[in-house]
């Protein structure tokens, strides 16, 4: 759901999660239990799939890229949490996506919290690309040969407006060879779209890349 660090602003930070310990399995594992998991994960996991622009956005203000973010479920047979592929590209260039990784929505560490956890793709990631529009998306890939990318989990809690709210924490996202810098990420979603700002600190917590105007505000569109 974050926006790509070199190709949208420089060194913008991305949204990024980390899973310790995934378990192997495949579409023919078990059906998920109603209890499992939370009606919260469940809900973050339904309001993160869709189809997102922030063209209107784009419109009104140039200092922001015109972009599209397509979700999907997949793996649904999975008991452990929901998982989700994602496609984020220009609107120019929608057969060209510039981020493609793979989400999994899970139960916090408390009663009140989800937790959103990314993977990178195995391999040259464009094989994939497309695989948002094809019925069982990623059939032919399995968990066990996903990349976790560590020290970036996003934690999320309900806000009064029934929205969900969370953020990276500081100085833990880490990028490879960062030379100093982390990322942090910011998400509001809700049932309409979601709002993400990425940044990225300098050692001294000063923003050095990302978004200077604000969040990126994207609508759940039809296609």
């Amino acid at each position: 759901m974050h926006l790509n660090a070199h190709r949208i602003l420089p060194a913008a930070a991305m949204l990024t999660a980390v899973l310790l310990g995934v378990g192997c399995g495949t579409e023919t594992s078990a059906r998920i239990d109603p209890a499992l998991p939370s009606m919260n994960s469940r809900e973050v996991g339904s309001f993160m799939a869709g189809n997102f622009s922030n063209a209107a956005q784009a419109k009104d203000n140039p200092a922001f890229e015109d972009i599209r973010v397509h979700l999907r479920p997949i793996w649904v047979d999975r008991i452990d949490g929901q998982w989700l592929y994602v496609e984020q590209s220009l609107a120019t260039s929608e057969d060209k996506p510039y981020r493609q990784r793979i989400y999994q929505v899970v139960d916090g560490n408390d009663a009140d919290s989800v937790d959103c956890r990314i993977y990178a793709l195995p391999g040259d990631a464009l094989q994939y690309a497309g695989e948002w529009k094809v019925e069982r998306p990623m059939r032919k890939l399995t968990a066990d040969l996903l990349l976790p990318i560590s020290g970036c989990t996003i934690t999320l809690r309900k806000n009064e407006d029934s929205s969900w709210i969370g953020s990276t924490q500081p100085n833990e996202c880490v990028p490879p060879a960062s030379s100093g810098v982390s990322s942090m990420t910011s998400l509001k979603i809700d049932h309409d779209g979601f709002e993400v700002w990425d940044r990225t600190l300098n050692a001294e917590g000063q923003q050095v890349g990302g978004s200077t105007a604000g969040p990126y505000l994207f609508k759940r569109t039809a296609n």
